[in-house]
C-alpha cells in the first residue's frame, strides 16, 4: 500500500505540532504508556543533559518505518529514542524521546519506579507503535488523508490499533533476533529488520491489522464467558492467510478440519461458534483460523522453531492467542527447547483491562543478581539463581505462591517487637543447591515465609508476617501488588531495608521487593 501524498504547503505546521503534542499528552496515550512500560511520560522544557554533553548518547530511530516512507515529502516527523538511561546521581532509571517536526524540537521522559524493568526492542516497538498512531490520526485531521482503508480503520480505538500494529509488525518487520539459552531462557540478540523490510511495511489500516482487531474484540468477549456455569478455557492459531488449507495440513499433520458448512466467521460472534470453544484447551490444542473463519482444530505437541534469527522464521512462526484466565488472554509464539518440547515466547497480553509485554525477563534475573549480590555479599555462587527458577517453576506448578526472604540474620530474630512469628527453625541451615532443592521446595509450600541468611542458606520456614505499623504508599496501578501476601512482603523489607523480598503469585508473577519498593517483576 503506498503512502498518501500529502499537501503539505497547505496544511499550519505550528498547529499540526501542538495537535500532535497534545495527543501523545492525553490520558489513553500515557495509560497506554505506563501499561507496557511502567513509565510515565514528561514533557522536557529544556535539552536533557546527556544529549548536549561531549558524549552524546546515539539512539534508536523512533519512526523507521515514516522515516522510509516520507524521505520524498515535504511534511516529516522524525524522533529518537534513547532507553535505559541511569541518572548519576540517583541511579534512577529513565528513557529520552526527542521529537522533531519542521524546525521545532521536543523532548520527553519517560520515567519508572522499578529499577529493573529495562526497555527491550518490542517494548521500543510498541513506543514507537503508539506515537507513529498518533502522527496518522493528526493527519487525518488536518490533512484529510484520502485512503480508504486508513479511514475505515480510524473508528477503531487507540488501544485496539496499537494492540494490531504491533503484532503485525513482527511480521513485516521482526524487532530482533531471538535464542535459546542452555536452560531453555529466550533472550534477544541482535536488530533483524532492514531498510528493505521498511519499504515493504504498509500503512496503518491493513485488512490483516483489522482481521487483528476483530479477533482481539471476540477475546475479550471470551474472557468472562462461561459455558454450563465452567470457566472457558481455550486457543486459536492463526495460519497464514497467504496458504491453502491442504498447505497447512501438510505443513501441520496434526490439524483436522471441520466440514465447509461449519466453518464460522469469526465476526460472527460468540454464541455462532459456542459449540466450537471447548475443542480447544489454549495448551495442546488450538482452534485454527484461516482467512478470518474457524476451520478446525490444531493438535500442537512441540515448538514450531528453535530460534528466530531470520525475517523468513518470524513470518513462517504460528502466532497463538490463549484465554487462560478470567480478565487474561496473550499472545504468544511456540518454541522448541533443548530440555522442554514447547517453550512459551510471550508477545502481548491482556490482563485485567491492562496491556503487557512479558517476554524477555532476562532483566528480572539480572536485578535479582545484583540484590543478592548487594545482601549477600560473598555468598552468591554460579548454582544460586538456577535453583531459584527451579524453585518459582515449582511454587508456580502447585499454585500455592509463596514469600521468600533474603538476608535476615538470625540474630534478629530473637528481637524484641520482631514482626515476624511462630517461625520453624531449622537444626542446620539448609543450603540452595541441587541436594536440596526438593526439601526446599516442600518448605516453600505451605503458609508462611521461607528465610534465607545471610548467607544464602535456609534458616527458618512457616513464618508469620505481622504488620509493622509503615504506612507505605500504595502502588499506583499494580492491582496484583494490592494482595495480603504482597502487602507483608513490601512491610518486612520496609522494616528491613537490607532484606530482599520476594513474593509468588498463586497465578504465576514473582515480584522482587526492596525498601517496602516493587523493583521487578517476572511474569
Amino acid at each position: 500500500m503506498p503512502f498518501p501524498r500529502i499537501a503539505a504547503k497547505n496544511l499550519n505546521l505550528s498547529q499540526v505540532r501542538q495537535s500532535y503534542l497534545t495527543l501523545i499528552a492525553s490520558t489513553e496515550v500515557n495509560r497506554l504508556l505506563e501499561d507496557i512500560t511502567t513509565c510515565t511520560l514528561t514533557r522536557e522544557l529544556e535539552v536533557p543533559e546527556s544529549l548536549t554533553g561531549p558524549h552524546t548518547m546515539v539512539g534508536v530511530e523512533l519512526f523507521p518505518f515514516l522515516a522510509v516512507q516520507t524521505r520524498r515529502h515535504r511534511l516529516v516527523i522524525s524522533g529518537k529514542l534513547y532507553p535505559n538511561q541511569e541518572d548519576g546521581a540517583s541511579g534512577a532509571l529513565f528513557h529520552l524521546i526527542r521529537l522533531q517536526l519542521g524546525d521545532k524540537t521536543d523532548y520527553f521522559k519517560l520515567t519508572t519506579s522499578q529499577s529493573s524493568f529495562l526497555l527491550s526492542p518490542f517494548h521500543c516497538r510498541f513506543i514507537s507503535i503508539l506515537f507513529g498512531l498518533a502522527w496518522f490520526y493528526i493527519l487525518a485531521i488536518h490533512a484529510g488523508v484520502v485512503q480508504e482503508d486508513f479511514l475505515a480503520f480510524a473508528p477503531y480505538s487507540l488501544e485496539e490499533q496499537a494492540i494490531a500494529r504491533y503484532l503485525q509488525s513482527l511480521v513485516w518487520i521482526p524487532c530482533a533476533t531471538v535464542k535459546l539459552d542452555a536452560q531453555d531462557t529466550p533472550y534477544i540478540g541482535t536488530r533483524l529488520y532492514t531498510m528493505a523490510d521498511l519499504r515493504r511495511c504498509e500503512i496503518p489500516g491493513s485488512r490483516a491489522e483489522e482481521g487483528i482487531i476483530r479477533g482481539v474484540r471476540l477475546f475479550k468477549q471470551l474472557l468472562y464467558y462461561t459455558i454450563e456455569g465452567e470457566r472457558l478455557f481455550t486457543g486459536f492459531a492463526f495460519l497464514s492467510p497467504e496458504k491453502s488449507l491442504d498447505e497447512h495440513q501438510k505443513r501441520w499433520p496434526n490439524l483436522f478440519l471441520y466440514h465447509q458448512t461449519h466453518r464460522p466467521l469469526l465476526t460472527e460472534g460468540v454464541e455462532a461458534m459456542k459449540q466450537l470453544l471447548l475443542n480447544a484447551d489454549g495448551r495442546t490444542t488450538f482452534l485454527a483460523v484461516h482467512q478470518g473463519r474457524l476451520v478446525g482444530i490444531l493438535h500442537l505437541k512441540e515448538g514450531t522453531q528453535r530460534q528466530l534469527t531470520t525475517v523468513r522464521s518470524w513470518r513462517e512462526s504460528l502466532p497463538l492467542a490463549t484465554i487462560s484466565r478470567r480478565g487474561r488472554f496473550n499472545f504468544w509464539l511456540a518454541l522448541k527447547g533443548r530440555q522442554s518440547d514447547r517453550i512459551p515466547l510471550s508477545l502481548l497480553e491482556y490482563r485485567h483491562g491492562r496491556l503487557q509485554i512479558p517476554l524477555f525477563q532476562d532483566v528480572f534475573w539480572q536485578e535479582l543478581e545484583r540484590q543478592l549480590r548487594s545482601i549477600c555479599p560473598g555468598a552468591l555462587s554460579g548454582e544460586v539463581v538456577p535453583q531459584l527458577r527451579t524453585l518459582f517453576r515449582g511454587l508456580r506448578a502447585s499454585a500455592r505462591g509463596g514469600i521468600l526472604l533474603f538476608g535476615l540474620k538470625t540474630s534478629r530474630l530473637q528481637e524484641p517487637f520482631v514482626p515476624i512469628e511462630n517461625e520453624v527453625r531449622l537444626a542446620q541451615p539448609v543450603p540452595l543447591d541441587n541436594r536440596w532443592s526438593a526439601i526446599i521446595l516442600g518448605l516453600a509450600k505451605p503458609d508462611g515465609a521461607v528465610i534465607f541468611n545471610e548467607d544464602l542458606l535456609v534458616t527458618h520456614f512457616g513464618a508469620r508476617l505481622k504488620a509493622t505499623g509503615l504506612q507505605l504508599p500504595p502502588l499506583a496501578g499494580d492491582e496484583l501488588g494490592s494482595g495480603t501476601r504482597h502487602q507483608a512482603t513490601r512491610e518486612i523489607t520496609a522494616y528491613y531495608p537490607d532484606v530482599l523480598g520476594i513474593c509468588i503469585s498463586t497465578d504465576g508473577p514473582v515480584s522482587l521487593y526492596r525498601t517496602g519498593r516493587l523493583i521487578g517483576r517476572l511474569y
